[in-house]
């Protein structure tokens, strides 16, 4: 078990979506209805700067309370997250890495991006096959927020597919059906598409 003093960082880029949809929110109580404090609250007003980094629990906290405010603890809130906001802002700094007309490219290039350029800890690797493969999280301290995460990664995922060309999609993730009895350290999403 790694060692729990570790640092757990998180890029803005992750962050600054979640903290536009707070910001846009003015009508509900983040700090009454949620785990976010005034301080964080503070920060998120403040501005979150897509190149810092920040505290992972902050990002967890943020996801969360988006998730059950705006998300009403809906999967479906997560997957339309992923597939719309996220990537409109992924897409805005890492076009040329996310767009490459050639799925198994772009799916290579994100998972570089997400071990060390999104978080500081934890690996993502994609394994090809010709039209197909499978994209691997994990993390030795469990991955962030994954009720929320791990739908909104899979959404995310179909998305980067679909705009490199590619049809009738599919993404599948066994750890999904789990993520709200356990702690999930590793989520596997197996992705099909056709040229």
């Amino acid at each position: 078990m790694p060692e729990k003093t570790q640092d757990r960082y998180v890029k803005g880029t992750f962050l600054t979506a979640l903290a536009m949809i707070i910001n846009h929110r003015k009508d509900l109580d983040w700090v009454k209805s949620t785990t976010l404090t005034p301080k964080d609250l503070e920060l998120i007003r403040d501005r979150i700067l897509a190149s810092s980094w920040y505290e992972i629990e902050l990002f967890e906290r943020m996801g969360y309370a988006t998730f059950k405010m705006v998300g009403k603890d809906r999967p479906e809130a997560a997957y339309e997250f992923g597939e719309n906001i996220m990537w409109q802002n992924l897409v805005k700094i890492y076009r040329n890495s996310l767009v490459r007309n050639d799925p198994t490219d772009a799916l290579n290039r994100f998972a570089f991006l997400y071990q060390g350029i999104f978080f500081n800890t934890g690996a993502a690797e994609f394994k090809p096959e010709t039209t197909a493969g499978n994209f691997r999280i994990t993390d030795p301290f469990g991955i962030p927020t994954p009720e929320s995460f791990i739908p909104m990664l899979k959404s995310l995922l179909k998305k980067i597919v679909s705009e490199n060309q590619a049809k009738n999609i599919r993404v599948t993730c066994p750890e999904e059906a789990s993520f709200f009895s356990q702690k999930i350290y590793s989520a596997t999403y197996q992705i099909s598409w056709e040229k």
